[in-house]
């Protein structure tokens, strides 16, 4: 109850900063997870407890970005109304049971309705509350989605002053450049080539043979210059390449490619795939020394420098990218590594061309990290609403699950639904937290907002109630539709994650029986 009671100070508009005093120095913070992380009890047992509400809370937030607070919020208040009800004499495990029953049927019901966010201003909206309020930042958070689109990423950084800058790039961007300083000369700093040929080869090219034939095949089109990417061109290959650039023979620059052991395999088939060439492999039958030039694919630019190398796709190559994206799409439902899913996303983004990055500024060092996890959080919001849709923010959407829960009828055992109006009653607990960080009686809110809401008339729809979007809105301290201007809504997938997550963690804990924690050695 501690960790919980500790990040409820942070809940809403009005909740407040929390101070922490790190080895790096003090950090005033309002993000519920940055203070969550912190919390560790002298107690042992406690902290044991403490730590199972702040792994569950955590990975509300690395799963959807926000949500820690009202998870922990939430998770509380269906612990304390979990034991009082054991220790009146139900059994545990069918009030965990019906507390996840319960959780089930919420998330159901908080699912089925999202509204989709459909333009920018909608994004906007998301940011700006979850970012406690940054209108900077909302803004360059919503621009930014819906700039790169559903495959593209934005980069969150340090800035390097007081302001908050955004940034596009345009193209396939990749951390290799020239081979070597002569294919640069003359050129200055960088080689900027328009419609070039592109060969993507899968092996290492070292000898004068690998190279001869794509480079007589390539001399057909003069006015066009070769870009070969490899693993690595290497030895004579290389030697060859230099020599006919630099007598202008053919024109032609090597770029080895990006990653490392099976990452740059992958690598080589995304710009494949980004020049409408063919991955010439060995192994699929191609054979470098007997090159056809069908296998040539092309840029629409290509700039290439010692360090790094910026490529666009004509527009043509369209077909070959969305495949590839499809492939890397199936590959990322797949993944099981946070890593590894983070290169895909990253690999996505570079295919379409779509990379925002946005540098966060602060006065001190302090406020620049702070505002940062705040931008963070904000940011997996935005991509969250992108992905399941919104619904009213301000805890109304729990309301809206006990609604559900009383017009469901439960045919089970005594202890069943018992925990089953233990997680009903849970429910009230984030807006009457929200209340009482605006200065008001938590429960006279929620009883206000109730009555309103059932005054307005339910309308029976798809055999559950339907009573609209009102809620109370913190700032103005009145009851209304809160999808309309100014908006209070949240992620859907947000609210699902926390009463899935709360009622997972509050039930694993009123099953527990016994703790075992390691004995503190005394010091001598």
């Amino acid at each position: 109850m501690t960790l919980a009671r500790t990040v409820a100070v942070t809940y809403g508009p009005h909740g407040r900063t929390c101070i922490l005093d790190r080895l790096a120095g003090m950090l005033a913070t309002k993000d519920g997870v940055t203070v969550a992380r912190e919390i560790e009890l002298g107690d042992s047992l406690e902290n044991l407890g403490a730590e199972t509400l702040k792994a569950a809370c955590i990975k509300v937030n690395d799963d959807v970005g926000d949500g820690t607070t009202t998870a922990a919020i939430l998770a509380a208040a269906i612990l304390e109304g979990g034991w009082k009800a054991i220790v009146a004499g139900a059994q545990p495990k069918e009030i965990a049971r019906g507390i996840m029953a319960a959780g089930d049927e919420v998330v159901a019901y908080v699912q089925e309705q999202a509204h989709p966010v459909k333009n920018q201003q909608g994004l906007e909206k998301i940011a700006l509350i979850a970012s406690n309020g940054d209108q900077e930042v909302a803004s360059f958070l919503a621009e930014a989605c819906m700039a790169v689109g559903r495959d593209g990423a934005i980069v969150i950084e340090d800035g390097r002053g007081v302001d908050s800058t955004l940034t596009f790039k345009e193209g396939m961007e990749i951390n290799q450049g020239a081979l070597s300083p002569a294919f640069l000369v003359g050129c200055g700093m960088e080689r900027i080539i328009e419609g070039p040929l592109v060969a993507v080869v899968s092996n290492v090219l070292s000898k004068m043979d690998d190279v001869r034939e794509l480079m007589e095949v390539a001399s057909q089109w003069p006015q066009n210059e070769l870009i070969v990417f490899a693993p690595d061109v290497v030895g004579e290959a290389l030697a060859t390449m230099a020599l006919n650039n630099s007598k202008e023979i053919v024109k032609c620059i090597a770029v080895r490619a990006p990653g490392g052991g099976g990452r740059r395999e992958d690598y080589l088939k995304d710009i494949a795939a980004l020049a409408g060439a063919d991955y010439v492999d060995p192994v699929a039958g191609y054979d470098v020394k007997a090159w056809d030039p069908e296998w040539f694919g092309s840029f629409r630019q290509a700039t290439i420098g010692m360090k790094s190398t910026v490529l666009k796709a004509y527009e043509e190559s369209s077909g070959g990218i969305e495949q590839r994206l499809a492939e890397i799409r199936g590959e990322e439902d797949r993944c099981t590594s946070d890593y590894d899913r983070d290169r895909l996303r990253e690999r996505k983004a570079k295919l379409t061309g779509g990379l925002a990055i946005l540098e966060i500024g602060g006065v001190t060092e302090g406020a620049m990290k702070e505002r940062r996890a705040r931008v963070e959080d904000a940011l997996s919001a935005v991509q969250a609403a992108l992905k399941g849709g919104t619904v009213p923010g301000g805890g109304i959407a729990y309301i809206m699950g006990i609604e559900t829960l009383d017009g469901t009828r439960v045919d089970e055992t005594d202890d069943f639904v018992t925990g089953w109006a233990v997680c009903r009653n849970a429910l009230a607990r984030p807006t009457e937290v929200l209340a009482h960080n605006a200065g008001k009686n938590g429960k006279a809110v929620v009883e206000r907002v109730r009555q309103i809401r059932t005054s307005t008339g339910h309308r029976i729809h798809t055999g559950r109630h339907d009573l609209g979007d009102y809620g109370w809105d913190a700032m103005r301290d009145e009851v209304r539709d809160l999808t309309q201007d100014p908006a209070i809504i949240d992620p859907a997938l947000v609210a699902a994650s926390v009463v899935e997550t709360a009622c997972s963690v509050a039930a694993t804990l009123l099953t527990t029986g016994a703790s075992i924690v390691s004995a503190k050695k005394e010091e001598s």
